[in-house]
């Protein structure tokens, strides 16, 4: 089995986070997916819109992913 990790805010998620997730999940069998916690968006001087617990929701339920892993500092 080939797994694939990619990583991400996924703040405000449009058109163009689902085809990076649809092209990463086209390289390999398992796609696994970070979400930046508010707590790593914010050292990088930026606000997340979206909570991080409603953003990991969200990528969780797209067809793509098949697990969403926490990205902190």
């Amino acid at each position: 089995m080939k797994k694939v990790i990619t990583y991400g805010t996924y703040d405000l998620l449009h058109e163009g986070h689902i085809n990076l997730l649809r092209r990463a999940k086209e390289l390999g069998d398992y796609l696994i997916v970070g979400v930046s916690t508010d707590e790593l968006v914010s050292y990088k001087h930026k606000q997340s819109v979206i909570p991080f617990e409603e953003r990991k929701e969200i990528v969780a339920a797209i067809k793509y992913v098949d697990e969403v892993v926490t990205q902190e500092n």
